[in-house]
């Protein structure tokens, strides 16, 4: 059930209709209509992942739970305690006792990520080194990859962290955590979600108010987010695919337009994801965490990663980058550095060091594969290298008397940044990091500008009216980001009379409706971020 499909967007209407009616006669009930939801939603998409779901499920609440009872005690006991020595044991002793739940929460559920996702992985580059030495390989077997595993995995540890590191209270109805870690909007593709802003639109016991409002910014969004998949994304998809497939039948100039246009896909596909599931929920009253804010206007690579895939970026930013930069080595290196008067390095330390752990992480954590590893070391350089070259850069600014401020500077930084975006799509894109390579090999070649000129180009999955359509889309598209950067569009147009309200509504229905690529004889893409 494809959040695209025919099949979700009824499924999505019963909810809503079914949630609103359990309300208007006890609002409590709401929590079993959406948990009966999730559950339907999940079985549907396969039983035999539902087991993994529910042994992170109990891990993280029980973990938590247990957690907030040691510190529940520990609170009680210093209430009696007789002077700061006392005080200081209890609260170490309490710390300890809470570390323990808290590695069963976050170690259950971790490991089952690494099962079923990595140790494949690990298992065939284990045996490539076996090999080479002459022993006998080990036997590969079929593990099961969970629906959604990677963003579940990582909205239950957020939240077991959390309830260690005592940002929020543990939750001691299962029910209400269930619904939230369960929640079949975010649970296939996020955004991840946290908790605490989870537990604040939805509190099971007072349960949601219908608005109208919700229900028309809701279905406005649903609509745009179908308009970005099926009328661009699913058009782009297999004149992408026909070079990244196959890197070694082509080169030049035209592979440099699919990065482009992959990089495009890769958004439109996304965040149009994003936006029916954030629609959806959003006519539940529940506002999920903002997962896009129009990245491809990004002046660096670190506002792009702001602006992109939010939620995983503070997701990384509070349980791996924080907890880096504080760890005991980076705290050593810092020190040496210091010791030496070499603050400039301390700074670095403190900057890089995390930088790099992050981005292996998330090149890991999109895939088992060296490709994804690459993709993230890509972006850790340009990262890190930023850091070290900043001082130079601004030198190097200062005295080439360029103004920092006008908008051609701006646009050139806007492009630059698309541009190196576009190289490391490539490496995200490829099947593998030897094709990837092969890929930048052919990319570069060449100049030629053969395909388009002897119009060879639209023969690779789209056609000229296809091209042009897709061009149009785009250029909607890009107005509409960029007026979105300026303007709240939905509350604005709000505000409209009605009949210019319904007509661009109506508007969008239709392009959906007659330019989407949908229906069985063009087998509609999945999104791209249901693989993670």
């Amino acid at each position: 059930m494809g959040y695209q499909s025919l099949n979700f967007l009824l499924f999505s209407a019963a909810v809503v209709l079914v949630f609103y009616a359990v309300g208007k006669i006890n609002r409590k009930g709401q929590q079993f209509v959406l948990l009966a939801a999730n559950l339907a939603f999940y079985i549907i998409a396969g039983v035999k992942y539902l087991p993994f779901l529910l042994v992170t499920l109990f891990a993280s609440f029980f973990g938590a739970k247990a957690i907030g009872k040691i510190y529940d005690a520990a609170d009680k006991k210093l209430l009696d305690a007789k002077d700061i020595a006392e005080k200081k044991e209890i609260r170490a002793d309490s710390k300890k006792k809470a570390k323990k739940a808290m590695l069963f929460g976050v170690l259950v559920s971790l490991a089952l990520l690494v099962v079923c996702k990595y140790l494949l992985f690990i298992l065939k580059n284990v045996n490539i080194v076996i090999k080479k030495l002459g022993a006998e390989p080990i036997g590969l077997f079929k593990i099961i990859l969970p629906l959604g595993i990677s963003f579940y995995t990582f909205m239950a540890v957020g939240y077991v962290l959390d309830v260690y590191w005592k940002r929020i209270k543990a939750e001691n109805n299962f029910i209400a955590y269930s619904v939230f870690l369960t929640y079949f909007p975010h649970i296939v593709q996020g955004p991840i979600g946290r908790y605490g802003n989870f537990k604040e639109q939805f509190d099971v016991k007072k349960g949601v108010v219908l608005d109208t409002q919700n229900l028309a910014f809701g279905a406005e969004l649903v609509i745009w987010g179908l308009f970005k998949k099926l009328v661009i994304a699913d058009r782009l998809s297999p004149f992408v695919s026909t070079f990244f497939d196959d890197p070694k039948s082509y080169s030049g100039l035209v592979m440099v337009i699919a990065a482009v246009l992959y990089s495009i896909q890769i958004y439109t596909d996304f965040s149009g994801c994003i936006d029916i599931i954030s629609g959806v929920s959003e006519m539940l009253g529940i506002k999920l965490e903002k997962n896009f804010n129009h990245p491809y206007f990004s002046r660096t690579i670190p506002e792009f990663w702001r602006r992109w895939h939010i939620s995983l970026g503070d997701w990384f930013k509070d349980f791996v980058y924080f907890p880096v930069s504080t760890s005991a080595p980076v705290k050593k290196l810092k020190k040496a550095f210091k010791k030496r008067g070499w603050k400039k390095g301390e700074l670095l330390v403190a900057s890089c060091a995390p930088t790099i752990v992050v981005w292996v992480i998330t090149g890991v954590w999109h895939g088992a594969s060296w490709n994804y590893v690459a993709w993230g070391m890509f972006y850790a350089a340009l990262m890190v290298g930023g850091n070290i070259f900043a001082d130079f850069n601004k030198a190097a600014t200062e005295k080439l008397k360029i103004d920092t401020e006008t908008f051609s500077w701006h646009l050139f930084q806007i492009i630059r940044t698309f541009a190196l975006c576009c190289i490391g799509r490539v490496f995200f894109r490829a099947e593998g990091l030897k094709n990837a390579l092969v890929y930048f090999k052919h990319m570069f070649s060449s100049l030629s500008l053969e395909f388009i000129l002897d119009d060879k180009i639209y023969t690779y999955g789209m056609d000229r009216d296809n091209f042009i359509l897709v061009l149009v889309a785009i250029a909607v598209l890009f107005v509409a980001d960029l007026l979105e950067e300026k303007i709240p569009l939905r509350k604005t147009l709000a505000k409209q009379n009605i009949v210019f309200r319904y007509a661009v509504i109506l508007l969008g229905i239709f392009a959906v409706l007659i330019f989407g690529i949908y229906g069985p004889q063009f087998n509609a893409s999945e999104f791209i971020y249901e693989q993670f």
